[in-house]
């Protein structure tokens, strides 16, 4: 039997279990959201002993150790294979293992994703640890994938059920984006140096792919800096590559952002303005300025223009990750056919985009 625990930082839970996965049928796959609190069970069957007469104290060491066991996890069981009984050596072993641990992370990572959409936070995993009970294999994996909130901090937030839920509910369009692009992206290599098996994961990306996917990439970036002045800029440019605007960036991004997620006039022109002060703070950090936001309050009101924008991605992609037409290819038709469907569907003005 194998099991891999992700540890979650940054997230409270509700002391229960939310099932991710469940496959049957040749192989039996189980794979939850697990608080601290609760019980480990496989099969129905608890397996906090199993885990106890492992080797995961002495691999992690005491901190690492208990970190894991005192914050929310992902845990994944599933049964051993004929050929996880073959292997020659370590190497192979690690190999093997490496590629299974790394389809896991992915999901968590989408996971974190989804609970971005239902409100800012800074969910994250950076630790995990294989176990084969059956052949004493065992890994501790390091995965750096950080992640802060809109004021580029690290914060604790407290998910109930409800939004575990629907953050669940949001992973379902993110997996269909990644899945189609999967094959944009190069082979992973990796190197295997003094024992420890490393995964090239980020040089085997690839931006080339539909929108959606572009806009993926761009929001993880958004999400890994704590420079806010950089935030800023990387949620510009995912608006401007979910509008596909080509020209007049400042102008048409401001009021499409403002047509597609308000009702209001009155909140049009709360997000224009903020949108307008966006695309300030954007320049002077890309061509190298100093911010014009200068003063004893000048973070704070960068922190608060951060959370702004954060939230008007967020609000935008919550709807158009639920509407294939959006999506496009990057092509001068299909990026005109994207501009009159949102004009036709969502934007009351239409602008020289």
């Amino acid at each position: 039997m194998n099991y891999l625990f992700i540890q979650l930082n940054n997230i409270d839970i509700p002391e229960e279990r939310f099932d991710i996965l469940s496959i049957g049928d040749g192989i039996d796959v189980e794979m939850y959201l697990e608080s601290p609190a609760h019980l480990l069970t496989y099969k129905g069957e608890e397996m906090t002993d199993v885990v106890e007469q492992s080797s995961i104290r002495e691999d992690l060491g005491k901190y690492d150790f208990m970190g894991l066991i005192r914050k929310p996890m992902i845990a994944v069981w599933m049964d051993t294979e004929q050929r996880e009984w073959e292997f020659e050596n370590k190497e192979e072993a690690d190999s093997y293992y490496a590629v299974k641990t790394l389809s896991c992370t992915n999901l968590v990572q989408i996971f974190a994703l989804g609970l971005w959409m239902v409100k800012d936070c800074s969910v994250y995993s950076d630790l995990s640890y294989w176990c084969n009970t059956d052949t004493t294999y065992s890994s501790k994996n390091r995965r750096s994938i950080q992640q802060l909130n809109a004021f580029g901090k690290a914060k604790m937030t407290f998910f109930n059920s409800e939004e575990i839920s629907d953050a669940f509910g949001y992973m379902t369009p993110i997996m269909q984006i990644f899945a189609e692009a999967r094959n944009n992206n190069a082979p992973i290599d990796s190197v295997y140096s003094q024992g420890t098996h490393v995964l090239n994961i980020e040089a085997a990306l690839s931006n080339n792919g539909c929108s959606f996917y572009r806009i993926l990439i761009l929001l993880q970036l958004a999400r890994k800096t704590g420079l806010l002045c950089e935030k800023i800029s990387w949620y510009c440019a995912i608006l401007e590559s979910l509008f596909a605007i080509e020209r007049n960036h400042k102008k048409n991004v401001s009021e499409m952002t403002a047509a597609f997620i308000t009702d209001t006039e009155q909140e049009k022109m709360e997000v224009i303005h903020s949108m307008r002060m966006a695309y300030k703070i954007r320049s002077e950090f890309v061509h190298g300025s100093v911010s014009s936001l200068v003063g004893s309050n000048a973070q704070a009101e960068l922190g608060k223009l951060s959370s702004e924008v954060d939230s008007y991605v967020r609000r935008a992609l919550r709807k158009a990750f639920f509407d294939e037409n959006i999506n496009y290819e990057e092509t001068t038709e299909d990026k005109k056919r994207v501009r009159e469907y949102l004009k036709n569907n969502y934007i009351d003005f239409f602008l020289s985009a």
